[in-house]
């Protein structure tokens, strides 16, 4: 039997320079990387390269040597995104602002019919799903419907149920930012396929401790960001089926979308003639040390074993809830099972005299030496807590820099919390 190496997060801790430093006299002990990864030493050397002593345009707008080489750039990182999740060829790969760019290009591009028009999403769905559909509901071109969801995630009996003939779009987070785990994607992907219905991953919060297959996967829409995993913000992508990425409406358009203008013989008679994706996606001036800089981040993540750093996440957040659950003042969301397939683990207070926004005052104010980043509140899935009937949460996500001892210190902090203001 093959022994999975054992992930050297000393090593890799090394490559964060936020890690190593100090704010007001404190260090750092960061459990929010579900709303943002810190940043490894090689992006932000890419980009403070890059704006020094590049900065020239690429986009195939100019044809000096600093355009080429610019241009060079963005096509590289193209293909090292195609290539980290296993895309057919970098055609496939739209760059765009962020996930949430990336589902709005989808909502306003899909091509829907009167008679197949309805979008599946589940209660479970960060707001940059759930809300670019219902504009385009409100705009009266869907008709959006939910599926309610367990503590396992997506209620797949239920499913099976709301999705049919009219169904055209099935879109779903690959991993909740609030119910954490992961689910399973093929049996969603087969009952789609039986109805005639696409299916769009939101991976923003599945890639930081998984590696995506889309061809195995059958995903015909992917949306991510890169400041999840290590890369800069403003840089996203949107990957899709060449075929479907070229049947897609128009998002946004300017410079770089047109190949050339079709003239008649009036002076109003002109017609563009658009390019194929990607570049049909990509108007204006792109982010293009952005995205040079997310293909470093990929590269430095690919150097990573991804079973050891898989397993080293794995068993940080059955540490963390194992430990959360001793605490008899507040209530963990979901089963360790299934938890440990994800990369976080949300809790909420059971007691009135536990305020989670004194408690957040408390984690970067009254400890001494250190301040621990936590996220609370509804994480953009203000929806899921309508659901739940909470107010909000408290959510400790984690990334291949964290260790142990830092869920510790949490821990220590948590119990001194309620030491004193909870009895």
């Amino acid at each position: 039997m093959t022994v999975a190496a054992a992930f050297d997060v000393e090593a890799f801790r090394r490559e964060f320079p936020a890690l190593l430093g100090k704010v007001a006299g404190k260090s750092l002990v960061y459990l929010d990387s579900a709303c943002t990864a810190l940043k490894p030493r090689c992006v932000a050397d890419r980009l403070h390269a890059f704006y020094l002593n590049w900065g020239g345009c690429g986009g195939k707008r100019s044809t000096h040597l600093l355009s080429q080489q610019v241009e060079a750039w963005f096509q590289e990182a193209r293909a090292e995104v195609a290539g980290y999740i296993n895309a057919e060829k970098p055609g496939e790969i739209v760059f765009t602002g962020g996930t949430t760019d990336a589902v709005n290009l989808v909502a306003s591009g899909f091509r829907f019919a009167p008679e197949k028009n309805e979008v599946v999403v589940t209660d479970l769905e960060h707001n940059s799903i759930v809300l670019p559909f219902k504009q385009a509901e409100a705009q009266g071109r869907v008709r959006l419907r939910f599926c309610p969801v367990t503590e396992r995630g997506p209620d797949l009996s239920a499913l099976e149920k709301i999705v049919s003939k009219k169904t055209a779009l099935v879109a779903m987070a690959r991993s909740s930012n609030v119910l954490g785990g992961s689910f399973p994607v093929h049996p969603v992907a087969k009952l789609a396929r039986a109805h005639g219905a696409k299916l769009l991953l939101d991976d923003a919060q599945f890639l930081s401790s998984h590696r995506e297959d889309v061809q195995a996967s059958n995903a015909d829409f992917v949306a991510f960001s890169a400041h999840k995993l290590g890369g800069p913000f403003g840089v996203g992508v949107l990957y899709g089926k060449e075929h479907l990425l070229n049947g897609l409406g128009h998002y946004r358009v300017g410079g770089g979308t047109v190949k050339d203008y079709s003239v008649g013989n009036g002076q109003d008679e002109v017609e563009p003639v658009y390019l194929d994706a990607p570049m049909r996606f990509e108007a204006g001036v792109q982010n293009f040390a952005g995205a040079a800089a997310f293909g470093d981040s990929l590269r430095f993540l690919k150097r990573q074993d991804p079973v050891a750093l898989r397993g080293h996440i794995r068993e940080l957040v059955g540490y963390a809830v194992r430990r959360l659950r001793e605490v008899a003042e507040i209530a963990v969301l979901g089963a360790e099972e299934t938890l440990r397939e994800g990369s976080l683990v949300s809790f909420y207070p059971t007691q009135a005299s536990f305020s989670a926004k004194d408690f957040n005052l408390f984690l970067n104010h009254e400890l001494k030496d250190r301040f621990i980043a936590v996220r609370i509140g509804d994480h953009c899935a203000h929806l899921l807590h309508k659901r739940l009937k909470l107010d909000g949460t408290i959510r400790l996500s984690f990334f291949a820099y964290n260790t142990k001892s830092e869920i510790d210190l949490f821990m220590d902090a948590l119990e001194r919390y309620i030491h004193e203001a909870c009895r």
